[in-house]
């Protein structure tokens, strides 16, 4: 297996990936931010793309930020890096989700690897 891109450089193609996923009215409710320093990215939920009445308890804003997480985790993976991932890190900062570390070197015959090719295959009706 040849080596992965540095993924600072692949940062931006990742987020596409992941911001991929399907989310209710299609609102894309999540933001990434990349630590380069860390090789880090943190998952956050946006507030402001709350729909108060179609989603008064956010179940379906988290629903749409686990689905973007998960095309993040499988685009990393594809990446050729391991996506150490932890859930709900501080629980100081509840739009903080999830961090998804990119360490080591994975397997590109990985199970979520194996997942890459049905990112872009999504349509919304």
């Amino acid at each position: 297996m040849s080596q992965p891109a540095h993924p600072q450089e692949r940062a931006p193609a990742l987020v596409h990936d992941a911001a991929a996923a399907p989310s209710m009215h299609n609102a894309q409710p999540w933001r990434f931010c990349y630590f380069q320093s860390s090789n880090t990215f943190h998952v956050r939920a946006d507030f402001d793309r709350v729909m108060p009445h179609a989603d008064p308890d956010t179940r379906a804003l988290h629903l749409g930020c686990g689905a973007a997480l998960l095309n993040l985790r499988v685009a990393v993976a594809h990446g050729g890096w391991y996506p150490a991932t932890r859930l709900l890190p501080d629980p100081a900062d509840p739009a903080l989700l999830a961090t998804v570390q990119l360490t080591g070197l994975g397997s590109g015959d990985s199970d979520l690897a194996s997942l890459y090719p049905a990112i872009h295959e999504r349509h919304s009706s």
